[in-house]
């Protein structure tokens, strides 16, 4: 009990952890964080903190941003462009192309807006580490990390034993997903 006391009281006071448990505003500001201007604004309106997303807050977007993107965007394609099941299934380039504008709709959200449908729903916000600003080219790699990620599903489910809640394309990618509360 005592050592756990200890290595908290560590990790509180060193300055070079990146993010920390939660925040407040004018601790962004003095870091020079470069939050997306909608997010800063709603923490001063609000007067709320940062903390790390949790992995059942993370999965619940991540469903949300399926049925709200993602299988519209296949019904489109399904039966728009090709105009029959059998013939997307047929098709050797459709489930390619399909995932190919997923990720573009993901990274243009996540340049303008800082968080998707899901993550709106939940108050989730993607930030890069280092204080840059999240670019196309950026926040498409990313989504090919989420691809990844989620065929190794350990490392979907890393956030599950990680304190900073990090799946591996947050880790390679040097992101956090924050939660407004």
């Amino acid at each position: 009990m005592r050592w756990r006391k200890v290595k908290q009281g560590r990790e509180s006071t060193s300055k070079n952890s990146g993010f920390k448990k939660d925040f407040k505003a004018t601790q962004l500001e003095s870091k020079n964080q470069n939050l997306p201007l909608k997010l800063c604004e709603e923490l001063e309106k609000n007067n709320s903190r940062l903390f790390y997303a949790g992995f059942l807050e993370r999965g619940k977007a991540q469903v949300i941003d399926t049925f709200m993107i993602y299988m519209p965007l296949l019904f489109i394609l399904t039966y728009g462009v090709i105009g029959s099941a059998q013939g997307f299934r047929d098709s050797s380039w459709a489930p390619s192309a399909g995932v190919l504008i997923y990720g573009s709709i993901v990274a243009l959200l996540l340049v303008f807006k800082g968080q998707t449908p899901g993550k709106k729903a939940y108050d989730l916000w993607v930030v890069r580490e280092n204080g840059k600003k999240v670019t196309f080219f950026f926040a498409f790699l990313r989504f090919f990390g989420f691809l990844l990620s989620g065929t190794t599903i350990i490392g979907i489910l890393l956030p599950l034993w990680r304190k900073d809640k990090k799946a591996l394309h947050d880790i390679l990618f040097k992101t956090a997903v924050l939660r407004k509360g």
